[in-house]
This record gives C-alpha cells, sequence and structure tokens, in this order.
C-alpha cells in the first residue's frame, strides 16, 4: 500500500515555504509522494483568495520538477464549500489507501474541533503537524489531547523556519515590492502574466 502525504492549503500563492515544508515531511517519513490540494471555497478563510484555476496552476508549476510532488483538483472542481472529510473519502477511491498522512500547520490543527466529522476525518488519516517555531511541552501536550479527543493519531514534525508567508507575498505585490527568491520563477511568471493580486 502506498504511503502517501497530503499538503493541502489554499496556496495563495504557493511560495518556497511551503515546498521546503513538503519536500521535509516527505524525507523524513519516506513518502511515495505527496498531493497538494489547493482549496476550493474554504470554509474557514475566502476573502481574498484567487480563483481556484490560477491555484491549481501555480501549484503544477511550483512542482513540475518534481517527480515525488502532484497536485489534484478534487477540490477547486467543486462548486461549494470544500471538505477535508468529503476530500478524503474521495481520494480513498481513488488511490485505495485506507489512512494518508495529512500535513497541517500547528495553528491550524489547534482549530480542527471545527471541522465536518473530524472523527471520521482521524480514521482516514495520521496527522503530520508541522511547525516552524520552538516546540514546547504546552504545544505536544495540546497535539495529544485533540488526539485522545477524536481517538486519532498525528505526529509532530519541527521543520525549517523559513519566514515566508502567502499574505507576505500578496502585501508586497500590492506595494510594487520584488517577490523574487520567494516562490518559484515560473509562479512568479505565472502572476504577472496573468495580473493577479
Amino acid at each position: 500500500m502506498q504511503n502517501i502525504g497530503l499538503f493541502g492549503g489554499t496556496f495563495n500563492p504557493i511560495h518556497l515555504g511551503h515546498l521546503i515544508i513538503a519536500n521535509e515531511v516527505l524525507e523524513i517519513l519516506k513518502l511515495d509522494k505527496i498531493i497538494f490540494i489547493p482549496t476550493g471555497i474554504p470554509p474557514h478563510k475566502d476573502i481574498g483568495v484567487v480563483k481556484g484555476k490560477h491555484r491549481y496552476e501555480m501549484v503544477k508549476l511550483a512542482i513540475e520538477d518534481n517527480p515525488y510532488f502532484e497536485v489534484s483538483d478534487i477540490e477547486i472542481k467543486k462548486l461549494d464549500y470544500s471538505y477535508t472529510y468529503d476530500t478524503l473519502k474521495e481520494l480513498q477511491k481513488i488511490y485505495y489507501v485506507n489512512k494518508f498522512r495529512f500535513i497541517i500547520g500547528y495553528d491550524a490543527f489547534l482549530e480542527i474541533d471545527s471541522w465536518k466529522n473530524v472523527k471520521e476525518v482521524f480514521k482516514m488519516a495520521q496527522f503530520v503537524v508541522v511547525n516552524r517555531n520552538v516546540e514546547s511541552r504546552e504545544m505536544l501536550k495540546l497535539i495529544e489531547e485533540k488526539c485522545n479527543k477524536f481517538d486519532g493519531e498525528a505526529i509532530y514534525l519541527k521543520v525549517p523556519n523559513i519566514e515566508i508567508s502567502s499574505t507576505e507575498i500578496r502585501k508586497r505585490l500590492n506595494e510594487g515590492k520584488s517577490i523574487k527568491y520567494l516562490l518559484p520563477d515560473k509562479v512568479i511568471d505565472y502572476i504577472q502574466k496573468n495580473n493577479l493580486y
């Protein structure tokens, strides 16, 4: 059975920080591949998000040189809100995988109580909680509490602290500042060609 990581996100836009995190998880957990899943209409944030087709294309361009990375349009094809539970159910049918490795940031993991059918989500995925900041006992305790609450499992990985954010990139673009070295050149070209942000 394949050992597949899922990396969902708005990717508005995808940047080198996302790629470094994915590569780190791929190597540490010896995954067969990581599937990037740009969100459709994200239930928790939808203001200022460019169209799904653009975010999908940017991810595709960013990962095209890595044979272990794929991108899925499973969520952006939906006309309604995207929920992790529904996405995992569909992906299980496509990949015949009982349990995926679901890459998620620490802050997002703490919000998991608000997810649709979260107990079922834990049955379909082992969470790979990544964080760029210094770990603490409190942080690990909170992860453990969530797992116990929903009878699931998660592992914690500290990843390199790359101070890049999609928000900062959009801000720099709005201010007419350079975004070189923050995201792949192909993505920068796509943003400029399509006049995004």
